[in-house]
């Protein structure tokens, strides 16, 4: 039953039709071979040869031969029917043969005609379901036509919404980047605001800034503009493309050296081993801002597994921390998005940038409750994707 489900329409098709050739044509064989064999039967006397012996007896001379050739001739009409019986109806099994085989070839290019344009039909909608451009041939007329030209349809509409919600996409992002960017800006702004109307406030009083407040508000001056520059920083780290420079590279001792660095907030476990060809600067940026995050998420533990197969290493990081919203799963990679008090928005952007200059992938999970758990995967050798 599950392999009748899984055949395709023609071959449905051709099997019933077999089906019903071999049921109608077995009964019409026998019956013809039947009426044969009576017509042929009933063709001679059975009480034939009785009556030319009881003649034969009275018979002299050439008619007595005569009757012998007769009786002769009898026997061997009645031996040879059987024969012809047979030889009609293998000759009739040959020709129902050939007529099945004929039929279904004939069927088959028939089906496969009428098949066609719906398994034509069929691989466009199932390239527009996965996005891309499918040719749809509006040659049919009638019902196939009507939903050829349905599918025509259906592809603009769908291009034109994709376009859409690109667009709309695009849009949100900027807003989102406009908007964090605005406000990572303005908070360095404010105490450089308030300084200054102080500094102008004693100036304009008479009263004169001590060397003192001066030294100290500059300082905090120097302090915020070096924030600001800190921040322009990660915007054009970003926004450019880091140079790779390759080196053979323990993945875990690097990610062992990274982890050192964060001291005892952070405890990191490794397991497993690899040594690819990478640029031993960039993972270690891409290992360094994914350990902040969970630090900075409230995590004080991740665990890390190191896996190899054919042509690519995994990293897999587990934190402890509290995990991401499902509502904000959708967002974590654009930059300058973030969902932490004091984050920047760059720490995943920079990271999915960085490792799709290596030519990796990454994917990020976070069950409820489970923390995040974030895949990494590089070629083992990067001279060999370039």
């Amino acid at each position: 039953m599950r392999l009748w489900r899984q055949l395709e329409l023609e071959w449905k098709v051709l099997l019933l039709a077999a089906g019903l050739f071999v049921a109608f044509a077995w009964p019409v064989q026998r019956f013809v071979i039947t009426r044969l064999s009576e017509t042929l039967f009933q063709s001679i006397d059975p009480d034939l040869e009785t009556t030319l012996r009881a003649e034969l007896a009275d018979a002299e001379g050439g008619q007595r031969g005569a009757l012998k050739e007769h009786i002769e001739r009898y026997r061997q009409t009645r031996v040879l029917m059987p024969i012809v019986v047979k030889e009609q109806q293998r000759l009739l099994i040959a020709l129902s043969i050939g007529l099945f085989m004929l039929f279904l070839l004939l069927a088959l290019w028939v089906l496969k005609r009428l098949t066609r344009p719906l398994k034509d039909l069929a691989r466009a909608v199932d390239r527009i379901g996965k996005g891309e451009t499918a040719q749809v041939a509006r040659v049919s007329e009638g019902a196939l036509g009507i939903v050829e030209q349905a599918v025509v349809n259906l592809q603009e509409e769908l291009v034109a919404l994709r376009e859409q919600a690109r667009m709309q996409g695009m849009e949100t992002a900027w807003k989102d980047i406009a908007r964090v960017m605005a406000h990572e800006i303005k908070n360095p702004l404010t105490p450089i605001r308030l300084t200054l109307d102080r500094m102008e406030e004693r100036s304009g009083s008479g009263r004169g800034v001590s060397n003192e407040d001066l030294t100290k508000f500059l300082t905090r001056i120097n302090a915020q503009v070096d924030m600001l520059e800190r921040l322009v920083d990660q915007f054009r780290s970003f926004s450019r493309e880091p140079e790779v420079r390759l080196a053979a590279v323990d993945c875990a001792a690097l990610l062992r050296t990274v982890a050192d660095g964060m001291g005892r907030s952070l405890t990191t476990t490794i397991e497993g081993a690899a040594t690819i060809q990478s640029d031993p600067y960039l993972l270690q940026q891409i290992f360094l801002n994914l350990l902040k995050n969970s630090l900075d998420a409230g995590a004080d533990r991740v665990s890390a597994v190191i896996g190899t197969g054919v042509g690519a290493v995994t990293i897999a990081l587990q934190d402890n921390g509290p995990g991401i919203p499902p509502a904000h799963l959708g967002r974590i990679w654009l930059p300058y998005v973030t969902f932490m008090k004091n984050g920047s928005g760059l720490g995943l952007a920079v990271v999915k940038q960085l490792v799709e200059t290596l030519r990796g992938a990454v994917s990020l999970v976070s069950p409820p409750g489970q923390g995040v758990r974030i895949t990494l995967t590089f070629p083992t050798d990067l001279t060999g994707e370039n």
